[in-house]
Order: structure tokens, then sequence, then C-alpha cells
């Protein structure tokens, strides 16, 4: 695991075409913004063992699979 410090207004890119932004930090957490192209899933670790299966029903529901 890589554990990085930011500040607001940093950054910590992935890829070219993923980068994470810190928007805001405090006393309870930070905020974050992920730039991310539509193609690419992003979940919260505490959902995604079920997401998965919600994706792939939704995207078979619009006829994307």
């Amino acid at each position: 695991m890589l554990n990085l410090k930011r500040r607001a207004g940093e950054c910590i890119v992935i890829n070219e075409h993923t980068i994470i932004r810190i928007l805001k930090t405090g006393p309870g957490g930070c905020q974050i913004g992920i730039e991310a192209p539509r193609s690419e899933h992003i979940r919260r670790g505490e959902i995604a063992p079920d997401s998965e299966k919600i994706i792939r029903q939704t995207m078979e529901a619009m006829g994307v699979v």
C-alpha cells in the first residue's frame, strides 16, 4: 500500500486518464474529487462487493452489455 499525505488543492495521478484531487481537508476527514472516464467504474470500498451486481444489472437494462 502506498501512503501519501496531500493538502487541499493537490492531486494524485493514477494514470493519464484518472486523477484524484484533494478538495478540502478538516478534522473530520477530507473531501476528494475523482476525474476519470465514464467507462471507469469508481466505487466506495464499503459498498464494492454489492456494486458489481448492481452495475451489471443496470448496464444490461440499458442494453449496454
